[in-house]
């Protein structure tokens, strides 16, 4: 049985450890090139009937092993509706980025709104993985998750318009993001890294997406919900978002209890320097 001095021994031996590993990296040159990829899909939906009933996904992601295509309703003449994620590649994507560089493209949400019968999709849950590696100076892999929370309201195509759009009227698309922080100065989603003892901000953006009107929120969210950030679409047309990929060397202010995902990030980063340097 252990007593309690060795367990506060070894306590001691893995805060040192840390300590150690934090203090060889501290000096490490910082990245300014870097690699990344991109998987996308949805990992669980649900819609207006209950369950998955009405809703088919489709173009499987096979890293994140979900569709990055969701189509639902019944066609009035132009097709179901349907919402994707980097459709035209499976949700996949990659390319290379400089820190504290303009934001680079990657991939696109598009949602065909077309004016539909029966089910209609009510939440979807969207896991988008980045793998970050460092290029200039050559460096691990990093991976980062964002889990996207999504509440979807098709709307009655009648006066009064929930968000003031002209009629047909504006469907509502609200997004809850698990692992980053929202600024609405920019409307961009903010995630810190720790990588080879260095602080970054990835930053990743998607046109259109800002905090929507009250009214918005209430009647997607329920009664007293009356701040959120999402996007609304024009009925009887595609409507596409390109999302856009930036890293800073300057971290993102996140309050708690970001910086709880901060230090799981960091820990990860330290492991898997620690990795590289036992390689």
């Amino acid at each position: 049985m252990k007593t309690k001095t060795s367990t506060i021994s070894a306590l001691r031996g893995i805060v040192g450890a840390v300590a150690a590993i934090a203090s060889a990296s501290a000096m490490a040159v910082p990245v300014t090139q870097w690699g990344y990829e991109i998987n996308s899909g949805f990992t669980s939906y649900a819609g207006t009937a209950g369950g998955t009933t009405g809703i088919t996904g489709s173009l499987n992601n096979a890293a994140i092993g979900a569709p990055s295509l969701l189509s639902w309703g019944q066609s009035t003449g132009f097709g179901q509706s349907s919402f994707s994620v980097g459709s035209a590649t499976n949700g996949q994507f990659s390319g290379t980025l400089d820190t504290n560089a303009a934001p680079v493209n990657t991939v696109q949400l598009i949602h065909d709104n077309n004016a539909i019968t029966g089910t209609s999709l009510r939440s979807a849950v969207l896991t988008d993985q980045i793998r970050l590696w460092g290029i200039s100076p050559a460096g691990p892999d990093l991976i980062a998750s964002l889990i996207f929370n999504i509440a979807f309201l098709e709307t009655p195509n009648s006066n009064p318009c929930t968000v003031g759009s002209p009629t047909p009227c504006n469907d509502i698309f609200v997004l809850d993001v698990v692992g980053a922080g929202f600024n609405p100065a920019n409307n961009t989603l903010n995630q810190n890294i720790l990588y080879d003892g260095n602080l970054y901000n990835v930053m990743l953006r998607i046109s259109g997406v800002g905090l929507l009107p009250s009214a918005a929120c209430t009647a997607v969210l329920g009664a007293g919900n009356t701040s959120c950030y999402g996007f609304t679409t024009a009925e009887n047309q595609r409507n596409t978002f390109q999302a856009s990929l930036a890293i800073s060397d300057i971290p993102y202010n996140v309050p708690e209890p970001g910086s709880l995902a901060l230090l799981g990030l960091g820990l990860f980063g330290l492991g898997a320097l620690r990795r590289r340097n036992k390689a």
